[in-house]
């Protein structure tokens, strides 16, 4: 473990957090499935309800060419979705980029709350299920009104697009598909101009997004990592703080305020 963590305890840390992230010049975040879990929407790789326990990668792969493959992940998908509202976690976020104090949010969820919340700079990794969009004219439609217009039993999937007729996909990175690669450029370019670098909610087990921490450590980032389970990167991150991101978040949050205050003296 690093230096700072070995010395100090869990509270003592998230003063530590706080400090550099009200001293940072340029605050980069990059938020995984837990950052939802308070919203009800479970991890990706969850054991009990996770999407990937429920489709095979050879179902992800074929969802535009079988109907049953499309309506079962639609069922599994959307209800959570739908239901699901920011949590405290996304307001704090959002309430550091009204603040311009972060900069950049990246992350691997589909959820689209970062948005919902007030994030005005969101690079998303994996897409967005709230949406579908048109591989020929590249217009985005409301997933919900689409699939509401379509009937279950229609074998014509996927939907077609309202304004060109042409094929219309859910604006998601599935199995085994690349990350699209503007996005990808601008997450990477972001992690190196970082000077303060915060994971949220991810494992930092999926390729490539794992690799931002050390894009950013490699161009003199700070690190810190806030998940409720340790990851394979704690041992070179420089804070590391294990629980509830929401619960964590608020007590950086509370203290960044107070120095916020002295500053005003």
């Amino acid at each position: 473990m690093n230096e700072i963590n070995l010395k100090l305890n869990q509270e003592d840390l998230i003063i530590k957090a706080a400090e550099l992230i009200f001293n940072s010049k340029y605050l980069v975040v990059l938020t995984g499935a837990g950052i939802s879990n308070d919203s009800g929407i479970p991890d990706f790789r969850s054991s009990k309800d996770g999407l990937c326990t429920k489709i095979t990668p050879e179902e992800s792969k074929n969802i535009f060419k079988e109907p049953k493959i499309f309506w079962k992940i639609v069922k599994l998908v959307g209800p959570n979705l739908i239901k699901a509202k920011p949590n405290l976690s996304h307001r704090i976020l959002a309430n550091w980029q009204k603040d311009k104090k972060l900069k950049t949010v990246i992350t691997q969820n589909i959820d689209g709350l970062h948005q919902e919340a007030g994030s005005n700079w969101v690079l998303e990794l994996h897409g967005n299920a709230k949406e579908f969009s048109c591989i020929v004219c590249h217009s985005r439609f409301d997933a919900k009104k689409i699939i509401k217009s379509h009937k279950e039993n229609e074998e014509h999937l996927p939907p077609s697009c309202p304004s060109c007729g042409g094929l219309l996909i859910l604006n998601i990175v599935m199995f085994g598909q690349n990350i699209p690669e503007l996005i990808w450029m601008e997450s990477v370019s972001e992690a190196q101009k970082s000077d303060v670098f915060i994971v949220i909610g991810s494992s930092l087990v999926v390729y490539p997004a794992n690799q931002l921490p050390i894009y950013a450590k490699k161009y003199g980032a700070k690190i810190i990592i806030i998940n409720d389970s340790k990851t394979e990167f704690d041992e070179f991150s420089d804070i590391v703080l294990t629980g509830n991101s929401s619960i964590i978040l608020k007590k950086i949050d509370k203290f960044i305020q107070k120095l916020n205050n002295k500053s005003d003296f």
